[in-house]
């Protein structure tokens, strides 16, 4: 009898191995709260910056496991030199939707995805020479790391949207092979950042960044690109005309070399070519609906 209660006492233990080896659940290596928090401070995340994280977690009734799921993509993100505030931002928005963090979850992992992404790209571009004297154009606006991590954002957003990623390198290695004389490294910033808001989105994305492309190179600052989107797509609304005629119509104003101020003003009031709604230039006026040409 106890011969065969050790034989199945150390079958019992054999199965256990093989199960560890096969479904290894860290049962004595979950990390608690304090670990966590310990690696976050030394990934480079601020003390007083979780406690506020924190603070507003709990104010909206979260649990504490709910806390470290949070902040674990954050962690994962300071220590691969990401941006992290993003996690943070949008965590934010969305428990002040009443989203829950398991619907939250999928979201932050994709963002987080597509940060290290965007840093691959940015990093690559960043380390031409011509570059780094292009950055240096607006000094003491943002240091080059602050810079480079706006880019990084702003590119996982992009991504985020389903822009391509071979356009934003194309647009960003565009930039630097090109006359960068009249283009600012803040009005990349929002060029880039507006991207995936000009009509037509990701499924435009290509043609939509040779418009911002060549917006820049015309004198467009931040402020001119951060506009663009609403002009244009009041301009589609008001003209009745599709989103790739508003974007050739833009082009040709650009070509014709008009300032940015007179470009938008002209695109809110409809103003396709530069002349009133009525007067489509050629080339444009058969992509009106309804019309020989158009859809």
């Amino acid at each position: 009898m106890n011969k065969r209660y050790r034989h199945i006492r150390k079958g019992v233990l054999s199965l256990g191995l093989v199960l560890l080896l096969l479904f290894p659940v860290n049962i004595f290596a979950q990390e608690t709260l304090s670990g966590l928090l310990e690696r976050a401070t030394a990934s480079g995340i601020e003390q007083d910056r979780i406690a506020e994280v924190q603070s507003r977690i709990e104010s909206h009734g979260l649990s504490e496991q709910e806390f470290m799921k949070i902040l674990q993509p954050a962690v994962e993100m300071a220590g691969d030199n990401l941006p992290y505030e993003m996690i943070f931002e949008k965590v934010f928005e969305g428990i002040s939707k009443g989203v829950s963090v398991q619907r939250m979850s999928p979201v932050l992992s994709s963002i987080r995805d597509n940060a290290s992404r965007s840093a691959q790209l940015v990093d690559r571009w960043m380390e031409r020479p011509e570059v780094d004297q292009f950055i240096q154009k607006e000094e003491g606006r943002l240091s080059k790391p602050q810079y480079r991590n706006e880019m990084v954002k702003a590119g996982s957003k992009a991504m985020m949207q389903n822009v391509n990623e071979d356009v934003l390198t194309e647009t960003l290695n565009n930039v630097a092979d090109g006359n960068m004389e009249r283009v600012r490294p803040s009005g990349l910033l929002a060029a880039i950042n507006i991207l995936s808001d000009l009509p037509d989105g990701a499924a435009a994305a290509s043609e939509n960044a040779k418009i911002v492309l060549k917006a820049l190179q015309s004198g467009f600052e931040a402020g001119d690109m951060q506009k663009l989107p609403a002009a244009m797509n009041m301009a589609q609304r008001r003209s009745q005309l599709p989103a790739a005629a508003v974007g050739k119509g833009l082009m040709q104003q650009l070509e014709r070399g008009l300032p940015s101020e007179r470009i938008l003003q002209n695109l809110f009031n409809g103003e396709i070519g530069g002349g009133p709604p009525g007067n489509v230039p050629g080339g444009i006026r058969n992509d009106r609906p309804g019309r020989p040409g158009g859809n």
